[in-house]
């Protein structure tokens, strides 16, 4: 055993001799004419090296250099240093392979390839006809485009490995940093040769990163333009993060958490077709297809969406009224960035939640063409009855601003509900219907408001003016006129009818026509409404009917009952102011009707006439 113990010693001391005296014995002549050879061999262009070369055996027999350059018509890299480690087999037997390169340093600059996608299928082609195999890692390493007035840095850190075999793959791991996010990657590109040739090939391609995750894997071709196919998946924990990454605005305030994508996509130059699609978006899944066609930079989406429950409370609320009141916001209304996409969706939901607010078995589009935005809900089931809403908003022809219009209706709803969500207002119960047509222009929210021009009309039934009783107010003046109408507040006026009409115009919403009638009382008032002070100035009759004409009416029903409450006798009138703001009205009775009702004062009075109702308070 111990005689043996020499001869295994050999090899190890003949490595060890050849590891020390080899890189004595190679000339850097001859070094820099193998570095030549095998870099033509592997990128198909000859290097420029600038510094020394030298070889070295420990760990693995390899090459290094310093200063390397590599000049291109389209490109140009630049490696501070690089090793090329060399494949052990071919140098036993005397000849130099490169196992794979390592560029430190490394910086690739290509020349503005005009249209990308072009100059990627070039690319693509020329690998798929090149009989070159080249394993590449690079440390430290980055990409720029060369512009007219100025270098582009679109990848500034990479460590990654590129490889290709000619005529079969292409493949590329590691880590990148685009738009000061590091992301992985890992892409192959198989079927080169058929690629080239006109055939299909196959692409796999993993993105990871703090803002989003992308996946692709399906077929590739290059013939006619390139297009893949396959299933694509994209998700991210913040979509509203991962556009700002991208450098676009979330068109909403609120909302955009997490996100998820799965669909068969269909990726080309003039846009992309997403089929069989289900989207995860803030806690709502739906199933739809999507077409993005881009035309000379113009892009254009149509797509449909349908869900069984939708959920848009994150995004705000169905409401036409700010949530605390106060003014109108007076900020500037810029739709330029409408003007960049054209789009058609449809939305197909069983139950859709907007806030408080419910809406069944809804149907509706948006629409957006040359900046004008239309969205539409042909009916939904909403509040006990039937709901529809029409918003065209379009920017005005010089400077910002928008023209607004909108046009909702409801029929046969609980209207404390209705009006509490849509407007924020809950003094009227009851069931009823009620429209609204309303439109105005202008730079901000208060410009529109001040020139709104439109009409709102409702009628209700078997409900309740919430807030004031004034059948019990009107019953105890009616006894002791001079006693004071007391607190006003609290209470419900019941009624079995109630009409509103209401024309608007610049901002002035005119009250024609509010008859409330009831069994025991009818009301009628009239007046003006500021929209963008949002104030009020009404004034009214409140009537008392008999006790007689109060047992007739109960006796009756329907349109029977409305006619007979309009025509019984009056047991006491009195005349009513209402102003104030919309939040806080103040309700007066007229002192000088309780003061006739009285007699006790009317020696002071020189007339009849001047014992009429109170003009408006100053």
């Amino acid at each position: 055993m111990k005689k043996l113990v020499p001869i295994l010693l050999l090899p190890v001391v003949v490595a060890l001799a050849a590891g020390i005296l080899a890189p004595k014995l190679a000339s850097e002549a001859r070094l820099r004419s193998e570095v030549e050879t095998m870099v033509q061999a592997a990128i198909g262009q000859r290097p420029v090296i600038d510094g020394a070369v030298s070889f070295s055996v420990f760990p693995w027999p390899a090459i290094d250099m310093a200063g390397v350059s590599i000049d291109h018509p389209r490109a140009r890299l630049e490696a501070g240093s690089a090793r090329i480690v060399l494949d052990l087999l071919p140098l036993l037997t005397g000849r130099a392979s490169a196992d794979h390169i390592e560029l430190t340093d490394a910086d690739l600059t290509l020349a503005d390839p005009g249209e990308g996608v072009d100059a990627l299928a070039a690319l693509v082609a020329g690998l798929g006809t090149a009989q070159s195999e080249a394993d590449v890692y690079v440390t430290d390493g980055s990409l720029k485009i060369a512009h007219a007035d100025g270098d582009e840095a679109v990848i500034p850190e990479a460590d990654i490995r590129l490889g290709w075999r000619g005529g079969r793959d292409a493949t590329a791991k590691g880590r990148v940093v685009w738009r000061g996010e590091p992301l992985e990657v890992d892409a192959t590109l198989s079927g080169l040769a058929a690629l080239a040739s006109g055939g299909a090939g196959s692409l796999r391609l993993s993105l990871s990163g703090a803002p989003a995750e992308l996946s692709f894997q399906g077929g590739a071709r290059l013939a006619g333009g390139p297009v893949v196919t396959g299933a694509l998946t994209v998700a991210s924990r913040q979509l509203r993060d991962a556009l700002e990454w991208l450098g676009l605005d979330a068109p909403t305030e609120r909302g955009f958490g997490a996100f998820n994508l799965r669909a068969n996509a269909l990726l080309s130059e003039q846009g992309a077709v997403l089929s069989e699609a289900r989207i995860d978006l803030d806690g709502n899944s739906s199933v739809g297809a999507f077409n993005l066609r881009l035309d000379g930079g113009h892009a254009n989406l149509q797509g449909s969406l349908a869900s069984e429950s939708f959920d848009l409370s994150p995004y705000g609320q169905l409401s036409l009224a700010g949530s605390q009141g106060g003014s109108w916001s007076r900020e500037s209304i810029d739709l330029r960035r409408t003007r960049a996409l054209d789009a058609d969706l449809r939305l197909s939901a069983t139950q859709l939640r907007v806030g408080d607010a419910v809406l069944q078995r809804l149907a509706a589009s948006a629409a957006l063409k040359s900046g004008k935005l239309s969205i539409a809900i042909g009916e939904a089931e909403a509040w006990g009855g039937i709901f529809r809403a029409a918003l065209h908003v379009s920017p005005v022809d010089t400077g910002s601003g928008a023209d607004v219009r909108l046009d909702l209706s409801a029929d046969d709803v609980a209207l404390a509900k209705a009006l509490g969500e849509l407007f924020r207002l809950q003094r009227l119960e009851g069931t009823g219907s009620f429209r609204l047509s309303a439109g105005g222009s202008g730079a901000s929210m208060m410009e529109i408001v001040q020139k709104l021009s439109g009409a709102f009309t409702l009628t209700g039934e078997n409900g309740a003016l919430v807030g004031i009783d004034v059948g019990r107010i009107l019953s105890r003046l009616e006894k002791r006129p001079l006693s004071g109408a007391g607190d006003l507040r609290g209470g419900r006026t019941p009624y079995d009818d109630i009409v509103i009409d209401a024309s608007i115009r610049d901002g002035i919403a005119k009250l024609d026509r509010i008859d409330l009638t009831s069994a025991k009382l009818r009301i009628a008032l009239s007046g003006e409404s500021s929209i963008a002070q949002r104030d009020l100035d009404f004034a009214g009759t409140a009537q008392l009917v008999s006790e007689a004409g109060q047992k007739a009416e109960t006796a009756k029903t329907g349109a029977v009952a409305a006619d007979a409450a309009r025509a019984a006798p009056v047991a006491f009138e009195l005349p009513f102011i209402v102003r104030g703001e919309w939040e806080r009205p103040i309700v007066l009775p007229d002192p000088q009707a309780l003061i006739r009702r009285s007699g006790a004062a009317r020696p002071l009075f020189g007339s009849p006439d001047a014992m009429g109702v109170a003009g408006p308070l100053p």
